[in-house]
């Protein structure tokens, strides 16, 4: 049974301030530093062995894939990048509600692409084209972000918008894996984040 483990980024500073961060490249937070070393112990203790690991070229996902796995050459892949949120990259919930461009997106963000951005159709196609192309390895694991391994879940779940995101929230630097037999997909767990010590209340901005 082939094995796609998904893990999302560890915090940035963008992140605690609300700021949405989409293509924009911020890299770890001291805290996100930490807890990619408490994902890697965690791990560590593990007696699965990994195949491959993947990343989004993103700083904050190459350098959560570094900490986590440094005995691995990390692939980066584009097709593993965060949504693009265009010209509300850079603000918070909060600024980017008083734009009219804002509303327009918002009201349908799975179709409609953001100004200078994408959609999250985008998203999904390009991620799902990613996992498509894996190679026939048992163990592959991926460091990205919410937005794309949301697209994955709903993809092998056959779920439409606007169920994916209530459905799917994803701690930093937690584990999401999916379970291949055949053509068959099982979802094995979602957010198991049970090597952080703390509870975390991190906005749905990645």
């Amino acid at each position: 049974m082939r094995q796609l483990t998904l893990i999302r980024h560890g915090v940035t500073a963008w992140n605690k301030t609300g700021q949405f961060q989409g293509h924009t490249d911020i890299p770890l937070s001291a805290e996100g530093q930490k807890q990619a070393r408490a994902l890697a112990k965690h791990l560590a203790k593990a007696t699965e062995t990994v195949d491959l690991v993947y990343s989004s070229p993103l700083k904050r996902a190459v350098e959560t894939a570094e900490i986590v796995f440094p005995q691995f050459e990390i692939i980066q892949d584009e097709r593993l990048k965060e949504i693009h949120f265009g010209i509300f990259e850079g603000h918070t919930q909060t600024e980017n509600e008083a734009s009219e461009l804002w509303g327009k997106w918002y009201a349908d963000p799975f179709k409609r692409k953001a100004p200078q951005g994408e959609s999250y159709e985008d998203v999904r196609l390009r991620a799902v084209a990613w996992m498509e192309s894996l190679p026939e390895l048992e163990r592959i694991v991926a460091v990205a972000h919410s937005g794309t391994i949301q697209m994955l879940l709903s993809h092998v779940l056959g779920l439409e918008h606007p169920l994916w995101r209530k459905r799917f929230y994803l701690r930093h630097s937690s584990i999401t894996r999916i379970l291949f037999k055949g053509k068959e997909a099982i979802i094995e767990r979602v957010n198991d984040a049970r090597h952080l010590a703390t509870s975390e209340d991190d906005p749905f901005l990645d």
